[in-house]
């Protein structure tokens, strides 16, 4: 098992980073030379992410990592699993 991306919470923490820094929704569209705001918005809802071309151009007008601009998590359950099951056992 692996970490799933949060689309909720990835779409709060571009809010955030926008928040932050003074950009609007208008300012991420022009920036990313989308024709609409609507997948902005779905974004910022949780609804749908970015796709990779676009979570890059935001890192980089966000100055942060891609690592820190999408929210991944796993089930506790599964990481003690996983983390049992590929320890070394005396």
């Amino acid at each position: 098992m692996y970490p799933y991306i949060n689309i909720e919470k990835t779409g709060k923490k571009i809010q955030q980073y926008m928040d932050e820094l003074g950009y609007n929704v208008k300012d991420i569209q022009i920036y990313l030379g989308l024709s609409c705001k609507q997948s902005i918005y779905k974004w910022l809802n949780g609804k749908t992410l970015p796709n990779l071309e676009h979570l890059c151009a935001l890192s980089y007008l966000f100055h942060c990592t891609l690592d820190d601009l999408v929210v991944t998590q796993m089930d506790y359950y599964v990481i003690k699993e996983t983390i049992s099951h590929y320890s070394i056992r005396n």
